[in-house]
């Protein structure tokens, strides 16, 4: 390894740190009412958009907006172009922070922020990384890019905007996931469940509204449904024997009674770290009994269906493999009103199973609940060979600067590997750590700060040498 490379990041630290607490201060949240000609996504994500490209240009380097959906910050002029894909888009901050989830506080040892972890913590350690190249005249003999996206933790259309104006790099990585090197992401299917209800004008209890998450992508960690014409006192009884008594909170309100359900919110490739507040809820209300209520019968033949799994194994679409492990199911957002109902799932199946065929054991599934079934988004599993040139050259480095088994993994989340032929993602979470991207009190240590940027350092010197 290149002991220059590993003093330069030490010299940086400081301004390192500096730099993410400011960008994590931008909150940089995908925002349509706020969208424009050059601002697609919002005017806080393309304020943090700016804000990292003019950093990469104040550090002696090239840097490129696309129209706001993605930019580039690049060192060299060879042919070929190693891609560093990362993403200055984060999800909404959500519920059950201790600190300002767009503060940036240190506390303990670690940054603590909103994108900490996913991405712009791993932005900045690439930036200094590639800082620590440059002004190391070390030699280099292809492009390095280090490619921004927008809009990442919703459709992804950042990354695909980007490869039609500037084509793919020959390889590269993402440091968006996990180490060592996971060279396999599931298939994802985001598919919405809405259903028309039958207004029932004479009842006199039924429900107003139901309504939770925030992102089909995240575990959520509330839910709500408002009930009129019923009593706090009745509510009460009849939700004294729900099995998830301890996590609701009911309440009198002026529209009616109010029953709140907390869960632990997670990624949602992850579902088994979290506890679906929208899943509790679901399982809880089924019990109330609304006579005649079109809510109240769809609501209990859901939630038999979905329960609180999270495989899908009552949906029919339960499965798994070795490569890449079990199908997970999330529903992450639901909106309920007296005339329809709107329930987002998030589902991500094994890299050898078919996810056509799961869309339609899903339909079966739902076939007697007379609803209409649209897919918003399709992504087809990722699968790079073990034996990779680049996956050794990453491995190498890996194994030296850590002294740990590099070996392959999958994982149910997503990243713009998938976009891209020869990509990896690498880092920044190191085994044995919690995945904190989506969670509440999402932070980086300020040592792993400081070692992620090294082996970036040692690993994009590998790659474009």
């Amino acid at each position: 390894m290149n002991v220059i490379l590993d003093k330069m990041i030490d010299e940086y630290f400081c301004e390192m740190v500096e730099d993410l607490k400011s960008f994590i201060r931008i909150p940089s949240v995908l925002d349509d009412t706020t969208k424009d000609k050059g601002c697609p996504f919002g005017l806080e994500v393309s304020r943090g958009l700016e804000w990292i490209l003019e950093k990469g240009e104040q550090l002696g380097f090239r840097s490129t907006n696309l129209d706001g959906y993605a930019g580039y910050i690049e060192i060299g002029d060879g042919i070929d172009t190693v891609g560093i894909l990362t993403h200055v888009d984060v999800v909404p901050a959500g519920a059950g922070w201790s600190v300002d989830p767009f503060g940036g506080e240190i506390k303990d040892g670690s940054i603590y922020g909103r994108g900490s972890i996913d991405d712009k913590g791993p932005i900045i350690a690439t930036l200094y990384a590639l800082k620590a190249i440059k002004e190391s005249n070390l030699p280099i003999s292809k492009r390095i890019r280090l490619i921004i996206g927008a809009d990442e933790e919703t459709n992804n259309r950042c990354i695909q905007y980007y490869l039609k104006k500037e084509g793919s790099p020959i390889y590269g990585f993402s440091p968006d996931a996990e180490f060592p090197i996971i060279h396999a992401e599931k298939g994802i299917l985001h598919i919405d469940i809405i259903k028309k209800f039958e207004v029932n004008a004479s009842l006199k209890v039924n429900f107003k509204k139901i309504g939770g998450g925030t992102r089909v992508n995240m575990v959520p960690g509330e839910a709500e449904a408002l009930i009129v014409g019923s009593t706090l006192r009745d509510v009460n009884q009849k939700l004294q024997d729900s099995i998830f008594r301890n996590k609701l909170q009911i309440e009198e309100i002026s529209e009616g009674v109010l029953v709140r359900a907390q869960g632990i919110p997670a990624h949602a490739s992850e579902p088994y770290d979290g506890e679906n507040a929208i899943q509790i809820l679901l399982s809880s209300l089924k019990i109330l009994g609304i006579d005649n209520s079109d809510v109240q019968s769809f609501i209990n033949k859901l939630a038999e269906k979905v329960d609180m799994e999270i495989d899908g194994r009552s949906l029919g679409i339960s499965c798994s493999d070795d490569i890449s492990g079990a199908l997970t199911l999330n529903l992450g957002v639901v909106d309920v009103n007296e005339e329809r109902g709107i329930f987002k799932f998030d589902i991500r199946y094994p890299v050898t199973a078919n996810g056509y065929e799961i869309i339609e054991k899903l339909k079966q599934a739902l076939s007697d609940l007379n609803t209409k079934i649209v897919v918003n988004d399709h992504e087809l599993p990722l699968y790079v060979s073990p034996h990779a040139e680049f996956i050794k050259k990453l491995q190498y480095v890996y194994k030296k600067m850590t002294g740990d088994d590099p070996k392959l993994l999958s994982i149910g989340g997503g990243t713009y590997c998938r976009y891209v032929k020869n990509a990896v993602s690498f880092g920044p979470v190191f085994p044995g750590q919690r995945e904190l991207a989506h969670c509440s009190d999402e932070h980086i240590t300020l040592n792993d700060l400081r070692l992620i940027a090294k082996i970036y350092a040692q690993a994009i010197w590998e790659l474009a040498k």
